[in-house]
């Protein structure tokens, strides 16, 4: 039975998550321990036979928000969408198509977005530049790897590109890497202690760092009995330098409302906006992955 479970499993079996906007300010959310973001927030709605994930701000006004996110079809794959959310409507443009794009990381440099996602089932590495919400340049940044989960800050003088890396015995979800470059375009130098973790289950990237109060916090994915996105740890950064790394777990934040996990959390203006998940048994599982064979 345990056998016939697994087939089915690994056939129909699949992860379908939904967006969520709370109000919270920084100190509400840490001494909650997260719990702050499980009250007084807005549902994001997926639309019909797909779902959003990954969610990033770009701007937050009041109760307007835009967001980039990982927008996925079973018929099409992962896409990148900009996302507009004000007085409980929603409108979408899809900006970035391909094989598969998440995790729409993105910062703001001299008026332009600089959008870094993830993308490596293209076997590439490329920064986006958005202005008026299209796709105006695109620049390699090689590290040799393909990146997954790349997230980005400044830091005393350098840009500090956290992240985890595919291919043979990386280990993605359990492995993280650190680069530093002088400037945002490239030249990303390995840190000397890669990889800054090794078999750990809680270190994949989770979302935009947080700075408040002279701290930074960086949000990572929990990874528990094989179940993808279980739940998500918010780590305190203690040393960031071109020697040394260190940071410290100050809590973990389950899924709310009886979902079953929550992989993804981003900061602005006293809003957060994070993903959780369902898990549901689809026949499009196996349609999806065909149509990848072609795509």
């Amino acid at each position: 039975m345990n056998f016939l479970k697994k087939i089915i499993d690994s056939l129909f079996k699949i992860d379908f998550w939904q967006i969520f906007i709370s109000n919270s300010s920084i100190d509400k959310f840490i001494n909650s321990k997260g719990k702050s973001i499980g009250y007084n927030y807005i549902s994001i709605k997926n639309e019909y036979k797909s779902f959003f994930a990954d969610p990033f701000f770009i701007d937050v006004k009041k109760n307007k928000f835009t967001l980039l996110v990982e927008d996925f079809s079973f018929l099409t794959g992962a896409k990148i969408s900009l996302l507009k959310y004000k007085n409980k409507k929603q409108k979408l443009k899809k900006i970035l198509y391909g094989k598969h794009f998440s995790y729409p990381f993105n910062t703001k440099l001299k008026g332009s977005i600089f959008l870094f996602p993830e993308m490596i089932e293209e076997s590439r590495n490329k920064i986006f530049i958005i202005n008026n919400s299209k796709i105006k340049n695109r620049i390699n940044y090689l590290l040799g790897y393909k990146v997954v989960d790349p997230t980005i800050f400044k830091h005393n003088g350098f840009y500090w590109l956290i992240c985890s890396l595919s291919g043979r015995n990386l280990n993605e979800n359990s492995n993280l890497y650190l680069f530093y470059s002088r400037e945002l375009k490239g030249n990303w130098i390995s840190h000397i202690k890669n990889p800054i973790y090794k078999k750990n289950y809680d270190a994949r990237g989770a979302g935009s760092i947080i700075k408040h109060k002279g701290k930074f916090y960086r949000p990572s994915q929990s990874y528990l009995h094989n179940n993808y996105g279980s739940a998500v740890v918010i780590n305190e950064l203690k040393i960031i330098n071109t020697k040394n790394f260190k940071e410290k777990k100050i809590f973990k934040i389950k899924p709310f409302n009886n979902f079953e996990g929550i992989h993804h959390i981003s900061y602005m203006n006293k809003f957060f906006a994070y993903d959780q998940k369902s898990t549901i048994y689809s026949i499009l599982k196996p349609l999806y992955y065909l149509i990848k064979l072609f795509r």
